[in-house]
């Protein structure tokens, strides 16, 4: 999906709650050949019921629209607040539209953790296979993703894929001594701050439609403007996470998707009350 997408966003009138997202929440690592340590996938919040209101997304446009001329972080405040609040029925409902994106960060954790302890035979040999091939980090990155969302699906599915690829080539390209395939938990955790803000990011300009484009930008000034975004939005979401994550070693899935989700509605309450 990326951030420079030409949808439109959804329109009014139409449920808040697409139908076809628990089966995308389902799918997740599904044919992975790493068995999580976890026998039950994380739990999926109920979805937000009814439909959306007339001009949903108006005051969201606007203010993103401001900021994306400006830089002024405050408009982007304001844009998701709108976002949240009248676009997708508060910061609860938003989040749930967001479980997707919460339970694939919580199957790239969980498989992060496994193959960096080795905690099954299969996590073991899937590594050692992968490191006979003497894969480039590019390479290890494609690997990850393919074995937690294979491509092809949803634009859901095409985000969260995005997302992943984003976050964690940044991570390494930040500190190129990180190795992928063992990698620490607080370093885990970390890397879950860019990902869940590139998903927030992602799904914004999905449903908000190609403001960057239409405000005539050039596109020095649309790349700085995006990772403003990606900045702003992994500050505020990575403050929650440091105070929800707790200190296990081997969080399930099902805890971590509830911190994700927590985190994803705490952003979205911290900015309504900004309106």
């Amino acid at each position: 999906m990326g951030t420079s997408t030409s949808s439109t966003g959804p329109g009014s009138g139409v449920s808040l709650d697409p139908p076809w997202l628990d089966d995308v929440v389902g799918d997740i690592g599904k044919g992975s050949a790493v068995t999580p340590s976890d026998a039950v996938p994380a739990d999926s919040p109920a979805g937000p019921m009814g439909n959306a209101p007339s001009a949903r997304y108006g005051d969201a446009r606007r203010e993103f629209g401001k900021f994306a001329k400006t830089g002024n972080t405050e408009h982007l405040r304001k844009a998701i607040g709108h976002y949240s609040h009248r676009g997708s029925g508060g910061a609860s409902a938003a989040a749930s539209r967001m479980r997707a994106s919460t339970s694939a960060g919580a199957a790239l954790f969980s498989f992060l953790n496994a193959i960096s302890q080795g905690t099954s035979a299969e996590a073991r040999h899937w590594v050692d296979a992968l490191r006979a091939t003497n894969p480039s980090a590019d390479y290890v990155v494609d690997a990850i993703i393919r074995e937690l969302a294979p491509p092809g699906g949803s634009a859901d599915e095409e985000s969260f894929r995005d997302a992943m690829d984003f976050a964690l080539s940044e991570f390494i390209k930040e500190d190129p001594t990180i190795d992928p395939l063992n990698m620490g938990v607080n370093d885990i955790w970390e890397l879950m701050k860019g990902y869940l803000a590139t998903e927030a990011a992602n799904r914004l300009c999905f449903d908000l439609g190609p403001i960057f484009e239409s405000s005539q930008l050039d596109p020095r000034t649309a790349v700085i403007r995006e990772r403003e975004m990606r900045r702003f939005l992994k500050n505020e979401i990575g403050a929650h996470v440091d105070l929800l994550q707790g200190h296990s070693a081997n969080p399930t899935r099902s805890q971590l998707n509830g911190v994700l989700q927590e985190a994803l509605k705490m952003t979205f309450e911290l900015f309504e009350a900004d309106l």
